[in-house]
């Protein structure tokens, strides 16, 4: 019996003692050494920076408009003013949906930025999985915006020998 209880103890202990192996990288640093994605990033930028500049000004000529309506709405006719109503309504409308085409989920500066910077960022999630499987690694954990790593050995991070591996020199 006291074999039994030994065996399974022994059995126990060494199945806790199979440790994974955990590398670690910084994907903000790896992506920052990039210059074909920080080109990407400000092509980004200039795109979405442009297109709020067009919604703005149309934006402005809605309030422009309106106030002008606000100022001149006593001496018109109900027809004129509800054609001016209209007109109003029309152009926010139009502003409100450019916007959303612009800037929402499925908008243009979202098709730009997945165009952009997908393959790149698939060339760095490749790499990162090819040294990954070479070292034998179970998880990989981007240390980059995870704040609950509070500690993690420097010999587990991968992030040098991923810049190394796409060929990037600071």
């Amino acid at each position: 019996m006291k074999r039994m209880i030994l065996t399974a103890v022994a059995l126990w202990m060494g199945f806790g003692a199979v440790a994974q192996k955990n590398a670690f990288v910084n994907t903000e640093q790896i992506f920052r050494s990039i210059p074909e994605y920080n080109r990407a990033v400000e092509q980004i930028d200039e795109f979405a920076r442009s297109e709020q500049e067009q919604i703005d000004a149309l934006f402005a000529r809605v309030a422009e408009m309106y106030e002008r309506y606000q100022y001149q709405k006593e001496n018109l006719s109900e027809s004129a003013r509800r054609e001016v109503e209209g007109n109003i309504v029309t152009l926010e409308q139009a502003t409100t949906e450019k916007q959303r085409a612009a800037f929402g989920q499925d908008g243009t500066v979202m098709t730009r930025r997945i165009e952009l910077l997908k393959p790149i960022q698939d060339r760095v999630f490749a790499t990162i999985d090819s040294l990954a499987r070479a070292r034998g690694c179970d998880q990989v954990l981007d240390i980059s915006n995870n704040p609950s790593i509070i500690y993690y050995n420097q010999a587990g991070d991968l992030t040098e020998a991923v810049i190394r591996e796409l060929g990037i020199s600071d």
